[in-house]
């Protein structure tokens, strides 16, 4: 059993509640079409005068019933009212979804109506939109994407959507979220589901929403005159005046901890019937893929043999062997950006020399396994989608999956073979989950811990020479080394014109950039080296001189800024990072205050900084060397306190100052 997990703007918008209180901001009538003059004239939201937009309105009403066949249906009708209130907002009009093609698990989108509502000369005006504006296209081998836009959306628009999605898939009702990113006026949500279908009722974070529970009474026509009557379950959920989440800075998702109630099918029992199981282990997932196209393309004929014989017969090693059998392949089918789950047909993916990375890391896999080498699909839930829960048992806890690679000796990489600025066991920090899934069939698939596959490090070597009026001229040398080459890599072959990347390099620095010499940037490897020409002009007053040694922001003091976090702090990955300058004294100087060295980290010691200041005996050159590393990806609130002040520190650290005096 899958859920379909997808893309819906309506799902973003259903927001958070901190309380509950005995009515809306906001009073109107929840009637499709029935927008008031006040909601249009509307031009700030009272509760959240910074808000960008506010949900009047968000209604979903799921109704699960039994066709004459005794087959289980799912209509679902979603209902949102938005209002615009800031220019940043206006891309709320775009809305798409992705929904299933294929068997049983089909579905169907309907009925779309969407209205824009604007004050113009005294009065309300509405747009409607027309079908021409809905587009219904492929997206997958069974997958499509309805996407539409209102029309005439400005500052002040009211926008009113309402559309149908049916489908059979009655184990599917998933989150019914109460918190997000904009305030929420109302938000209603109601689930007629039949007596048979036993559903594990989770919540998740705090609840802020009322609930109650009925029953009514349905009948089905079983033919010749037949009825059966059978009790319908009704959930109520209701949520006003929602005050928005914000995001947080270092925070991959922020929707895992909006108030939420999950539903999970548990179980069917139909009158004078045993009771039909459906909480499943990860064996029963593990057989699901195993007849799905994530094994079976992985595991089809190779479409480079040619190509790959000379490099299996070449007396390269395991590591060079894995690598040139990759580029053969990403030299003949291109990354299109997209992540997915499951790889489409390759002989469609090789036509048309572009892909998914499912399917790039299907072909690279095929292309392997013909090498001789051993092949598993690794299954990884993205952090940017959540937190893994191994007691969630579901195919769509997945997100993507990489390869895992083994030689006839038992080496072993990882790798997402899409990413030309990635390599061996370099993955993107998503990526870096403790507990991924290793899918392997005729073995026990296992778990895996992707967060330190290898070390990651990244040095800045500063060699300047300072003059008599505070000018600095230098070169710093960035050496970077498995997931921060990738970084690197990714800044640098983000720009065509050097003006675009020299400014994203002085951005929240002083420097400024002459010029850059990259190495290895588009190799595949995982390493690079960036040497960066640079000048900075150094404070002055009189006969004294301001340096600040630590001229690249580390850690800027933007961030972290509240005393309380409710959230945790997600940390890119583990890393330690050097940062060396060697600067030369003007002559006539001396040095007349050079700050105290120091070491200093959290009380788990999970995160450490020190840093060195040197003199020469001559007293006409000082070498820094400050040192800091992240030894883990997550920080919990209860320590935020101490984190918080640990990076004020490195702030602090970083802003130091030596001072030069005229002699």
């Amino acid at each position: 059993m899958r859920r379909f997990v997808f893309i819906a703007i309506l799902d973003v918008l259903m927001t958070s509640v901190c309380s509950v209180t005995h009515s809306q901001s906001i009073k109107f009538n929840p009637k499709f079409d029935a927008v008031s003059e006040d909601e249009v004239k509307m031009t700030s939201y009272a509760p959240d005068t910074s808000a960008e937009a506010v949900v009047i309105y968000s209604g979903l009403r799921l109704s699960t019933y039994l066709d004459p066949q005794i087959e289980f249906n799912v209509e679902k009708t979603y209902r949102l009212r938005l209002k615009i209130l800031k220019e940043s907002a206006k891309g709320l009009a775009d809305f798409q979804m992705l929904y299933r093609t294929d068997g049983n698990l089909s579905e169907k989108i309907y009925d779309i109506k969407v209205i824009t509502y604007n004050w113009e000369n005294g009065k309300v005006v509405k747009t409607k939109m027309g079908k021409e504006f809905i587009f219904d296209t492929k997206y997958s081998e069974s997958v499509k994407k309805m996407a539409f836009t209102a029309q005439n959306v400005k500052v002040g628009s009211v926008i009113e959507v309402t559309y149908v999605r049916k489908n059979k898939q009655f184990w599917n009702i998933g989150e019914i979220d109460f918190q997000g990113r904009y305030p929420i006026n109302s938000k209603e949500a109601t689930l007629l589901i039949p007596e048979f279908l036993k559903f594990n009722v989770t919540p998740r974070g705090a609840i802020f929403y009322t609930h109650n529970t009925t029953y009514e009474t349905k009948s089905i026509a079983l033919g010749g005159g037949r009825t059966y009557d059978y009790n319908l379950l009704v959930e109520n959920y209701k949520a006003i005046n929602v005050p928005a989440m914000k995001a947080e800075s270092h925070l991959f998702c922020i929707n895992q901890y909006y108030s939420a109630v999950e539903y999970e099918l548990r179980s069917i029992q139909f009158p004078n019937q045993l009771p039909q199981n459906y909480t499943t282990k990860w064996e029963d997932i593990d057989d699901q893929l195993f007849d799905s196209p994530l094994w079976t393309e992985l595991n089809s004929s190779c479409k480079f043999k040619s190509e790959v014989d000379p490099i299996v017969k070449s007396d390269k090693t395991f590591e060079q062997k894995v690598c040139e059998i990759r580029n053969v392949v990403c030299s003949k089918v291109k990354w299109n950006k997209n992540v997915r789950m499951i790889p489409n047909k390759l002989a469609s993916v090789l036509k048309d020399a572009t892909g998914d990375n499912a399917d790039i890391n299907a072909l690279v896999g095929s292309a392997l396994i013909y090498a001789g080498y051993t092949v598993y699909p690794v299954l990884v839930k993205l952090r940017s989608s959540g937190n893994f829960s191994e007691y969630h048992v579901s195919s769509d806890a997945f997100d993507t999956y990489i390869l895992k690679v083994i030689s006839k000796d038992g080496q072993s990489v990882y790798l997402d073979a899409a990413r030309d600025e990635a390599y061996l066991n370099v993955l993107p920090d998503a990526y870096l989950v403790p507990k991924a899934r290793i899918i392997a069939k005729g073995h026990k698939s296992s778990w895996t811990d992707l967060t330190n596959l290898a070390e990651n490090r990244i040095e800045f070597n500063v060699d300047a020479t300072l003059d008599e009026d505070g000018m600095m001229n230098g070169k710093m040398t960035l050496k970077a080394e498995n997931s921060q080459s990738y970084l690197i890599k990714r800044l640098l072959n983000s720009h065509e014109k050097d003006e675009e990347l020299y400014s994203q390099l002085e951005s929240g620095n002083s420097y400024t950039v002459i010029s850059v010499s990259p190495t290895k940037a588009k190799d595949y490897s995982g390493e690079c080296t960036v040497n960066v020409e640079l000048e900075q002009q150094m404070q002055t007053s009189g006969d004294l001189i301001y340096v600040k040694p630590i001229i690249e922001s580390l850690h800027p003091d933007r961030y972290f800024k509240s005393e309380k976090r409710t959230v945790p702090v997600d940390i890119d990955r583990l890393s330690t990072t050097t940062y060396k300058m060697h600067l030369t004294v003007p002559d006539g100087f001396a040095v007349e205050q050079l700050p105290s060295s120091a070491t200093f980290g959290t009380l788990k010691n999970d995160f450490s900084a020190n840093i060195i200041y040197k003199l020469s005996e001559d007293g006409k050159t000082i070498d820094v060397t400050y040192t800091f590393t992240d030894k883990a990806l997550f920080v919990n609130p209860a320590n935020y306190h101490d984190y918080r002040r640990f990076w004020q520190k490195m702030v602090q650290t970083e802003k130091e100052t030596i001072v030069l005096k005229r002699k």
